[in-house]
């Protein structure tokens, strides 16, 4: 009995080798709602007429400053590395998700959700803690409060005090910075399956039964529910999920994910890139949630450029068949709205000690001199044109367990000393998209602080009203034109 055990925990390397060899990025291969109000040959037809209004659009092209809206829309952006913990029932996401209002569009993104040993990185993918963490999300999203009497509650001056798990910070210092940093439709959402069989299931954090037993698709949950996951991609241990409204479902299309592997032997999945693109309305997004290479020896950072290089080339959406829409975006650059987040892992080049005391200092500036990323933003060797927020909080990476103390200190000698770091960042890339908070969480559930921001994105859409009129318009002035010829004048 104890041998057929051991066989079964052992790794077989013919299976491991095919199965990454062989590995085929799939700009399909991504899991969301199945909303089975969806009938198919009512999609098709549908799916016929919405190409046949494009291409009326792309004729009116004249026309498209006077027929074209731009909107406001909220996104919401988070990053965590989760040190490979799943999540229980106690832990509390409610203050983390909570904005007023609420956004439009949650994008949220997870390193570590498993432990990265050989069997996760070379065998079977770990997906029983991601369907965790992703009704956890559910419920969280589906219990937050629709309106909010203090309109400005994320921005600066607000007191964010209501959960200590995630939101309280840990000494004076950081307090202080808190409380200042936070200065008609279209296709309808295609429905992805994900190899490795993945369920969003709303069952019981804490049912540890076997998520490979598990195979049909989440029903969309009406009624009382706001937000419909359109999207999630588990890579190994990166995790990305979007989550939107109910009333903006249809109003998303050309889902497409892809994934870019830099772990072990430069293309296993325990270091990458997941990348999700969708549009929204006629403006496309592109969402890269990234986990990089780690390291504080010099030169580590080199690496990490390397493998932003890398997921910039790598990441591809490929057209899809049949279809000749000018409008879909096959690069991350070729987006109109671009969001980078992640464990990017760049460092602070201070010894541990120097980089402590500005750190109880709160000398943000000083610290951020010696940023790996800002430096080699500066030198022009990694992420050339991107934005990133003003950075007013202390940096994220590495706590010791359960604790606010940086795991720099020699009170434990067998724990692995590390420089504190804003390790975990969000950057965007092009025109419209506005940043109005980048704020950091006060969890100790990790050895890091989750890090999220919010957006207001511009977008564009289609004024139908304006639309029908100029078509109309259009086609009587083509019957007026034909009407001489059809009389033989």
């Amino acid at each position: 009995m104890r041998e057929e055990n051991c066989n079964k925990n052992k790794i077989s390397w013919p299976k491991t080798l095919k199965k990454w060899f062989t590995f085929k990025n799939k700009a399909e291969d991504f899991h969301a709602d199945d909303f089975n109000h969806r009938d198919y040959d009512f999609y098709d037809k549908e799916v016929c007429i919405i190409n046949k209004n494009r291409r009326r659009e792309r004729s009116n092209k004249k026309y498209a400053p006077q027929l074209r809206d731009v909107n406001d829309y909220r996104i919401f952006v988070a990053t965590w590395n989760v040190a490979g913990k799943s999540p229980t029932s106690s832990v509390n996401l409610e203050d983390w998700l909570h904005t007023s209002p609420p956004a439009d569009i949650y994008v949220l993104g997870f390193q570590e959700i498993v432990p990265l040993n050989a069997g996760n990185v070379l065998g079977t993918e770990d997906n029983g803690p991601a369907k965790k963490w992703v009704a956890l999300i559910r419920r969280t999203l589906n219990s937050l409060p629709r309106t909010s009497s203090d309109p400005n509650s994320d921005f600066e001056g607000s007191k964010t005090e209501k959960n200590p798990s995630f939101l309280n910070g840990p000494s004076s210092c950081s307090m202080r910075v808190m409380k200042s940093e936070m200065g008609n439709p279209q296709p309808r959402l295609t429905r992805g399956y994900s190899v490795n069989g993945y369920d969003p299931n709303l069952g019981s954090l804490d049912d540890d039964s076997d998520p490979d037993s598990i195979h049909s698709h989440l029903p969309y949950c009406g009624g009382n529910s706001s937000y419909c996951l359109v999207a999630s991609k588990q890579m190994v241990g990166i995790y990305l999920t979007v989550w939107v409204k109910n009333d903006l479902r249809d109003d998303v299309c050309n889902m497409k994910v892809s994934c870019v592997g830099r772990g072990l032997m430069g293309y296993l999945g325990n270091k990458g890139s997941i990348s999700i693109s969708m549009s929204l309305h006629q403006t496309s997004f592109c969402f890269i949630c990234s986990h990089l290479t780690s390291g504080q020896k010099e030169g580590d950072e080199l690496r990490r450029n390397a493998d932003v290089i890398e997921i910039l080339r790598k990441t591809w959406f490929p057209r899809v068949e049949g279809t000749k829409d000018e409008k879909c975006p096959q690069t991350i650059l070729e987006h109109d709205r671009v969001i980078w987040l992640g464990d990017l892992n760049y460092r602070i080049a201070l010894s541990c000690r120097s980089a402590k005391a500005l750190v109880e200092a709160c000398n943000w500036r000083a610290l951020l001199e010696n940023d790996q990323l800002r430096i080699e933003q500066r030198s022009g060797r990694v992420f050339g044109g991107w934005n990133e927020g003003r950075i007013d909080f202390p940096p994220t990476y590495k706590y010791s367990n359960n604790s606010d103390r940086y795991a720099c200190d020699d009170i434990h000698p067998k724990e692995k000393r590390r420089t504190p770091a804003w390790c975990d960042r969000i950057l965007w890339y092009g025109r419209g998209l506005h940043q109005i908070s980048y704020v950091r969480g006060e969890s100790r559930f990790s050895d890091h602080r989750p890090v999220c921001s919010i957006f207001i994105a511009e977008v564009e859409s289609i004024n139908r009203c304006k639309f029908k009129k100029t078509t109309s318009c259009s086609s009587r002035i083509e019957v007026e034109e034909l009407l001489p010829y059809l009389h033989g004048y």
